[in-house]
């Protein structure tokens, strides 16, 4: 194994980082706090350090400048990737500004110690993978089967907790109190199981220690989080919580940037997912449409952000996403399954809110009829009489939502945008609420 330092004081990110990295590169992780601690290391023993991660700053401190000068001035031959905001640093192996976007940081950490792909493809991995059983503790069930190394039998493994069936942190103190350091996942299971503790531990940052763009990664892991947890635990009081905090955090998101186009910057340098961005768009469309309507008000505003959040809650992948007819869903190809989730997500989706306690009265109903068809199944061509007047906001936010979105890199020529909104919806109905989008700021 690659002795990696890591300087990281944020408990939560050094976890994700110490899993992530172990699990996919095989990196043997060695965390310290502060720089200073690690440089008290450096001072006895540098020779098995292979790679140095630190955060840029930690409590004020420049910690990455610390570490780069120490290395530089010790003569030592170990890269430095810094991780955080900030300008990147002169004599860094690479910088990572959002600390959150894992897979940079992996590809980065991999061209500094020389790991080709090859190399990652080619690891011999154990049949039963060792998780730390630290990492149980902030889960309630696991996303596959887990194992633990038997006493008597160094080859053999016993089941000790099943396929998502919950579990109290009592149940894993009582084996910690046993001598067990890891349990085991089968290793066709250990990749599904990493990224599910890893959006577990971002969802439970706390966001006055991150900067934007790392704010959205934790929002973007967080939906995708709760996504899998209503359609296999369906509505409960974990999953409303969830929900509840990701609802807030993207009206604060919508709050904090007055301007598309700086929201827009920060989406696309995150390299978040469509679902995340398409989202967060059509709330902050959403929101204006309602703020500028001659009856909205407060209420409509929170039954706005709701709907948003909750539209394609239920769909799994970004392809599923950008479906907007029955002739782009046929064209798409999908398998059975996956054609009857995109037909059916608003109706699933509204059966989800439906039972959310405290839910804006009548939001199931206009998440059925977001693509036009009142029981919430396939696609309408036409939009009849009888679609509500908030649905034809949400329709309209999130048809400019799409066409923005085509045009995320730019430019964002308003008149055009506006005549092919137009062009989608000719009636007058429609027409007055596309007419408000007229004075979005860009």
């Amino acid at each position: 194994m690659s002795l990696t330092l890591l300087v990281e004081h944020n408990p939560m990110i050094e976890s994700c980082y110490m899993l992530n990295l172990s699990t996919w590169l095989g990196l043997e992780i060695l965390p310290k706090k502060k720089a200073e601690f690690a440089v008290k290391y450096l001072e006895t023993d540098s020779q098995n350090i292979k790679l140095i991660i630190v955060r840029a700053t930690i409590e004020k401190e420049p910690s990455a400048a610390i570490m780069i000068d120490y290395v530089k001035k010790k003569g030592l031959n170990i890269p430095v990737i810094v991780i955080g905001p900030g300008k990147e640093i002169p004599g860094s192996a690479a910088h990572v500004p959002n600390s959150l976007q894992l897979k940079i940081l992996i590809q980065s950490s991999a061209r500094a110690l020389n790991i080709t792909a090859k190399d990652m493809s080619n690891k011999v991995v154990p049949d039963y993978f060792p998780i730390p059983i630290t990492y149980f503790k902030v889960i309630k069930r696991s996303v596959c089967k887990v194992y633990s190394q038997d006493i008597d039998d160094a080859n053999k493994y016993n089941l000790r907790i099943e396929r998502m069936s919950e579990f109290e942190e009592s149940y894993i103190q009582s084996m910690i109190q046993e001598g067990m350091t890891h349990l085991y996942v089968d290793k066709m299971d250990r990749l599904e199981f990493v990224n599910n503790v890893t959006a577990e531990l971002m969802a439970m940052l706390e966001t006055m220690d991150l900067s934007a763009e790392e704010e959205l990664s934790v929002q973007d892991k967080s939906m995708e989080l709760l996504s899998k947890k209503l359609l296999t635990i369906g509505v409960n009081e974990e999953t409303i919580k969830l929900a509840r905090k990701n609802i807030d955090a993207m009206k604060k998101t919508v709050q904090k940037n007055p301007k598309l186009s700086k929201l827009l910057e920060r989406l696309l340098s995150n390299k978040s997912s469509y679902l995340f961005k398409h989202t967060q768009i059509l709330t902050y469309i959403g929101l204006h449409i309602i703020k500028n309507i001659d009856w909205g008000n407060a209420e409509q505003e929170e039954k706005m952000s709701f709907i948003a959040f909750f539209h394609d809650i239920v769909l799994e992948t970004d392809e599923q996403a950008q479906i907007k007819s029955t002739l782009e869903l046929k064209k798409a190809n999908f398998p059975l399954p996956e054609r009857l989730l995109v037909e059916k997500h608003a109706q699933m989706a509204a059966e989800f809110v439906s039972k959310f306690p405290h839910a804006p009265m009548g939001a199931d109903q206009l998440i059925r009829q977001h693509h036009g068809m009142l029981n919430g199944v396939g696609f309408s061509e036409h939009y009849g009489n009888n679609v509500s007047p908030l649905a034809i906001v949400f329709i309209v936010a999130e048809e400019y939502t799409r066409i923005i979105m085509k045009r995320e890199n730019g430019p964002f020529d308003r008149e055009e945008m506006m005549q092919e909104l137009k062009a989608e919806f000719p009636t007058t109905r429609f027409q007055k609420v596309v007419d408000i989008l007229q004075n979005v700021t860009f």
